[in-house]
């Protein structure tokens, strides 16, 4: 009990002091702040609308494009770039993902290594240089990544998952494109894709640091003068639900079948989102306690490891059930994943699986935001998708108010046991 009571007080210590502020800059970037003491750091990351579900038909595009940012820029070249961050102490990196291109900056708050790094952050942000020698160098590292890819059995059944969830929507295709795909971007291609997409109403900048909101109104405003103001892309169409399932078996040479079943998904503003996330959790989230784990794993020994999760994008992403398992074993294991599935859907779980997994969720959600870099995760994904401010502070609350009930008619809602995609990659016996 004294371990609980512990837990519960620091979850309200930790909410209580991610306090968010938001607002815009005069060139149309939205800004989300949390003061954080204690550490002199000061973490940014600056969230595009500009990440693979952009692509159009040049899958790869702007993975490509975020790539390349921090190689060159109008006054200085890679290596030196490199090494004035370094030498400042500063960390600097880029990601794209389907929703989101990210660039990101961590540096002291002492004044004049925060102020050159910001001024070098600034000039890699907004003075992009595209070259051709690094493109080229690019596109070779990205076509030796998809070669690879070829051999491994789990990113065949994540890329064929995605083109039957996904199909005909911009999340289907591969964010760092094809071979094909690669052979017909040229730098004309990135630095349309840059000016239409990296600009600022286009942005969300978050902010986490020890610094003042006044400094921080300061930092925005500096990082967002760099940008033309430009337009917010317009949101793609939502993902539509399957009209019937698939059963598809890849053939691939292992001995363990990688095993996935799933259909569409949802987003963050989804109404049973709150009872989905906890149903979720208690499902297959949870690790080894959760039920997939004990009906796959621990009474059948089918599988090491099983698991399930939704992905929540911008508009709808997918849920899926997870495992490898020996070949001869794949029918059995599907058989009993989808049991587990169906029952849990259909039936109320009881009240000490329900609470065992509120009591999980909360007690772990105030070390989730414990650190500046998991504020600032949360400070992008909170501008990023429109959420509330008090999204984190009313997150514990939502998950205790929900029943039994409440998870079993989610479920109900969403998952269509005649609508879902069930896919194997591996050798059939």
């Amino acid at each position: 009990m004294k371990f609980l009571s512990l837990i519960f007080l620091l979850m309200t210590q930790v909410e209580a002091q991610v306090k968010i502020e938001q607002w815009y800059t005069p060139e149309g970037a939205k800004v989300l702040f949390t003061h954080a003491p204690g550490l002199p750091m000061l973490d940014v990351a600056l969230n595009f609308d500009a990440a693979s579900s952009r692509d159009g038909d040049k899958h790869g595009l702007a993975t490509l494009t975020n790539s390349l940012i921090g190689t060159a820029s109008k006054y200085h070249s890679e290596e030196q770039i490199i090494n004035q961050f370094e030498s400042l102490g500063s960390e600097f990196s880029t990601t794209s993902l389907k929703d989101m291109s990210i660039i990101s900056m961590r540096s002291l708050t002492r004044r004049d290594i925060l102020q050159s790094s910001l001024d070098l952050f600034t000039e890699v942000v907004s003075k992009v240089d595209y070259q051709q020698r690094y493109l080229s160098r690019e596109k070779k590292q990205t076509l030796r990544t998809i070669e690879a890819a070829k051999q491994s059995p789990a990113s065949i059944a994540n890329n064929k998952f995605n083109q039957l969830v996904f199909a005909g929507h911009p999340y289907a295709h591969k964010k760092i494109g094809t071979k094909d795909s690669l052979e017909q971007i040229n730098l004309a291609d990135l630095k349309q894709h840059y000016r239409r997409y990296y600009v600022a109403k286009n942005l969300t900048i978050a902010l986490v640091g020890d610094i003042s909101k006044a400094h921080a109104k300061q930092i925005a405003r500096q990082l967002s003068h760099g940008l033309n103001s430009g337009q917010k892309a317009r949101d793609n169409q939502p993902v539509a639900p399957l009209l019937k399932s698939a059963q598809v078996h890849v053939e691939f040479p292992s001995t363990q079948t990688h095993l996935l079943i799933g259909q569409v998904g949802i987003n963050r503003t989804h109404p049973d989102y709150y009872a989905l996330y906890l149903g979720n959790h208690i499902l297959g989230g949870s690790g080894l306690t959760s039920i997939l784990s004990d009906e796959i794993r621990e009474q059948r020994g089918l599988a090491y490891s099983t698991s399930s999760y939704f992905t929540k994008m911008k508009s709808n992403g997918f849920f899926l059930i997870k495992l490898q398992t020996k070949n001869s074993q794949a029918n059995q294991a599907k058989k009993v994943a989808l049991e587990a599935l169906k029952n849990f859907r259909n039936n109320a779980i009881d009240e000490q699986k329900l609470q065992d997994g509120k009591d999980n969720i909360i007690g772990g959600f105030a070390l989730e935001t414990a650190s500046n870099a998991n504020i600032l995760t949360y400070l992008s994904i909170i501008g990023f998708y429109d959420l509330p401010l008090d999204y984190l502070s009313r997150f514990t609350s939502k998950i205790k108010d929900i029943s039994a009930h409440d998870i079993q008619n989610a479920y109900q809602r969403l998952i269509k046991m005649n609508k879902l995609v069930v896919l194997s990659v591996g050798q059939l016996k």
